[in-house]
């Protein structure tokens, strides 16, 4: 069935792999001895291509069932018969999409569609199957850790990263190949985004995730998609067979693909890195970096060929370029939209600060702008049936998983009845731990788990870690640091009775009185191997034991693991990730990790103090208005000060001597950016004053002035209200919404986290529905509850594309924000996904 290419290529890359599989080699190759021919080819390309972390965590049955039912798929569905070989073994056999748990669950998805799709042709079936993920799960705004597929079935709601997962599992579990695509950053608003594409008679074509329309190539993310400035897919391995994809490198084992003359117009740049003498460099590291929640965030990396030079298809908009070799870089600016060269120079190193200027740099940065790709509209037929079809799915969904919720455990239980509700059908799990005993241990573990966790915790794994010992610890650092399970985002384990079984006794009293040394036997035992690598995933702590590998984050992790399995409270700093351990009433960095980062651990006395100053009245939020970071090697990392608040103006922050860069930003209505960039050395003990400086419009600058037309509104008794009734003299948000569709669930987020400003400006909005039944939406209802100044009324009459046309915005893109002054004058409006848009109109509502 296979090619020799593939047998061999999948030959060559498993064999390579004994060396980082240890012990686990040998019960492969026993295991493999079961296996018929066709299975052994398919099982070396994963086990030969996979993240050696995922050997160590799944046992090779698992990885047989992925192999066994694209088998089964290739010999028996037609379509998938047809395919070249790179590209079923890419986008139907691999088990892993992005960063999810991995379970067995292609046939279980299998058996959910085979019947719904029979007979169809291929492109019925790909819009057919995107409206069963639209019954199974809605968008939902979650923290990093990716839901396997099975976890987003369960529950119902995930990011659009999940989505886009649980999408591609659904397509490949029938033999269509599919992919996630990925935007790492929009370059004209702050976020990211990932959809699916699917492989269809030779072509690829694209679709929203449980986000069905009646046509491929169609979305909401169309138009933002138009204004990317890198849009990428990515293998797990570079076998091909004749793709014809710009291949934009590799990236431990990942292979990336350019996507983005797919969905916006491109333009090929050319960096040049020099030597300080003028010379060429060879094999420099080339980054782009895109400014998105005020900080620079590496969107792919490139390597300089022998004339120093890197090429990429990129979008027509702003980017940080960033070059390195060794412990040399350099930096600067370029716009695509203006120039297709730029030169670097490497010349700056973190020890030298001769480029260190202290001085505040300005800058504007430009979003692409919008040059549409496809055009296609929708019919009114096509719009009538997807808004019948979606009202459909979404009633099955909700009506499945308030099946789900216990109204008699939530009465027991009140202050865990959100928990109950987040959870769906794992609502047994929680149940089966909270209700096993009256260990009051119990819910504080419960209470201090990501919100995440209640949709995939398993009590088993909970059991292992109730063992813990208060003793004098405070309530706080108990729960959060000894108890609770979890150190970052990964997936839980049952690692404290590993841990303590596995090491002798003499190991354990060794790292209870000294602490340091676990992360000496760390260092010792467990390697990193970057080539086989998938940095997005960690192994977990037994999986790092099991298999002595782990990368950076997954050390970390091991480390504070072993503490608590110890009784040691333990921790990854807040603001910089370093590990630290309880000892003497306060966390502590371990002095040997600070040796292995090239400095020592600080004593109080010689940190510095930075104090930052901001305007009266001003507001700075982190990650969107400004961040700082540090210069570690060649690069700033950005720490963690998301919690900090400027109180009377003025904060203070205590940190390490170092090299360390502020960056500030105001994003204006078409997506560009006025930045400022202040780049600055701290000495041992040194105190400093900084007055930050935020470059931006003035509020009354964005406003226009567009007289509209007066039309009605309903209630929910039906009664008619004229909007000018509605606005008669001080100002309002109108917003049309589309509930339960992702821009509209980014708006309602945003009013969530603005809920304190709104009701202190005592703003108001108009929200106007479709139907009565999208009053039922979580986030809506949440919204509801906690904002004041809300009004609910329906649209019966489109008056919604009416308003958007008379203030100028997108009439297809839910949802219309329009901000209504008196006279029914608009001096604002935004259409779609526009991230930002509800603090900027509370901003414009108070001018």
């Amino acid at each position: 069935m296979f090619s020799t290419h593939l047998q061999e290529y999948a030959l060559k890359k498993y064999q390579g792999r004994k060396k980082y599989y240890g012990n686990l080699w040998e019960k492969i190759e026993e295991a493999l001895k079961g296996c018929t021919e066709e299975e052994v080819v398919l099982m070396r390309f994963l086990y030969g291509t996979m993240p050696v972390r995922d050997a160590g965590e799944y046992d090779f049955q698992i990885f047989l069932s992925y192999v066994q039912h694209s088998l089964w798929l290739r010999k028996n569905i037609e379509w998938c018969r047809e395919l070249a070989e790179d590209i079923f073994v890419h986008h139907v056999l691999y088990y892993r999409i992005n960063s999810e748990d991995i379970s067995d669950c292609r046939k279980f998805f299998y058996e959910q569609l085979k019947d719904r799709i029979q007979g169809m042709n291929l492109t019925d079936a790909v819009l057919e199957i995107n409206y069963w993920c639209a019954e199974n799960a809605a968008y939902e705004a979650t923290d990093g850790r990716t839901a396997s597929p099975m976890t987003l079935f369960r529950c119902g709601k995930g990011r659009c990263g999940e989505e886009s997962t649980f999408a591609v599992t659904a397509y490949r579990s029938v033999g269509i190949p599919a992919r996630q695509v990925y935007t790492p950053r929009w370059a004209h608003c702050d976020d990211n985004h990932a959809w699916v594409e699917v492989y269809l008679h030779g072509k690829w074509y694209f679709l929203g995730a449980c986000e069905p329309e009646e046509a491929l190539n169609r979305g909401w993310f169309t138009v933002p998609a138009n204004r990317a400035v890198l849009i990428h897919s990515r293998t797990f391995s570079d076998f091909t067979s004749d793709s014809s994809e710009e291949c934009i490198g590799k990236e431990e084992l990942l292979t990336y693909y350019n996507n983005t003359s797919f969905y916006a117009k491109t333009r090929e740049l050319t960096v040049t890195v020099k030597d300080p003498k003028g010379q060429p460099v060879e094999g420099a590291s080339v980054s782009l970096e895109i400014l998105n929640m005020a900080e620079y965030s590496s969107v792919v990396t490139l390597i300089t060929d022998g004339k120093g030079e890197a090429h990429i298809s990129v979008g027509l908009g702003s980017v940080r370029v960033r070059a390195w070799k060794g412990e040399i870089f350099g930096e600067t600016k370029v716009s695509v939209n203006e120039s297709a060269n730029v030169e670097l120079t490497l010349e700056r190193s973190a020890g030298k600060t001769d480029w260190v200027t202290d001085e505040w740099e300005q800058t504007e940065l430009f979003a692409p702008e919008e040059n549409p790709l496809h055009l296609e509209k929708e019919t009114q037929e096509q719009k009538d049936r997807k808004a019948r079809r979606l009202k459909e799915s979404n009633q099955l969904r909700e009506q499945r998983f308030a099946a789900c919720y216990d109204e008699k455990l939530a009465s027991a239980y009140p202050e865990e009845a959100e928990m109950f509700r987040t959870a769906g059908e794992n609502i047994e799990e929680i149940k089966a731990f909270l209700t096993k005993d009256d260990n009051p241990d119990r819910k504080r573990m419960l209470h201090n788990l990501a919100v995440k966790d209640y949709k995939d915790l398993k009590a088993d794994i909970l059991e292992d870690h109730l063992s813990c010992e208060q003793g004098s610890l405070r309530g706080e650092i108990y729960e959060k640091y000894l108890l609770n399970p979890r150190v970052f985002i990964e997936e839980l384990t049952p690692y404290r009775s590993f841990i303590r079984t596995y090491f002798k006794e003499e190991e354990k009293e060794r790292f209870i009185k000294d602490p340091e040394q676990i992360w000496k036997y760390i260092q010792d035992t467990i390697h990193y191997d970057r080539e086989v690598d998938y940095r997005t995933i960690c192994a977990t702590p037994i999986g790092c034991l099991k298999m002595k590998q782990g990368n950076p984050m997954a050390q970390k992790i091991l480390f504070a693991s072993i503490c608590r399995s110890l009784n040691i409270p333990a921790r990854l700093n807040t603001v910089t990730l370093a590990p630290e351990y309880w000892k003497d009433g306060v966390f502590t960095l371990l002095e040997s990790f600070a040796a292995g980062q090239e400095e020592k651990r600080i004593a109080t006395e010689d940190m510095a103090s930075l104090t930052l100053t901001v305007e009266e009245g001003s507001k700075w939020d982190y990650y969107k208005d400004w961040t700082i970071g540090k210069l570690e090697g060649v690069r700033f990392t950005t720490l963690n000060y998301e919690e900090v608040i400027f109180e009377n103006n003025t904060l203070e922050l205590m940190l390490e001597p170092g090299i360390y860069r502020i960056i500030t930003t105001k994003r204006i209505p078409n997506g560009n950016q006025h930045t400022s960039l202040r780049v600055f050395c701290l000495e041992r003990g040194e105190q400093k004053s900084i007055e930050m400086m935020l470059w931006g419009m003035e509020a009354k600058d964005m406003l226009v002035h567009y007289n509209m037309k007066d039309f009605s509104l309903q209630d929910n008794a039906g009664k008619e209200t004229a909007i000018s009734k509605l606005v008669p003299d001080s100002p309002a948000i109108l917003a049309f919404l589309g509930v339960g569709e992702e821009p509209t669930e980014h708006v309602l987020n945003e009013l969530l986290d603005a809920a304190s400003h709104w009701n202190e400006t005592a703003a108001r909005m108009i929200i106007v529905l479709r139907e009565p039944e999208e009053q039922k939406n979580a986030t809506l209802c949440k919204v509801l509850e906690k904002l004041h100044g809300i009004e609910l009324y329906y649209d019966k009459q489109n008056n919604c594309e009416k308003a958007a046309a008379q203030m100028h915005v997108d009439t297809e893109k839910l949802p219309v924000l329009v901000l209504m002054q008196k006279d029914l004058v608009g001096t604002y409006a935004c259409a779609g996904y526009n991230v930002g848009s509800v603090e900027l109109m509370l901003k414009l509502m108070e001018q």
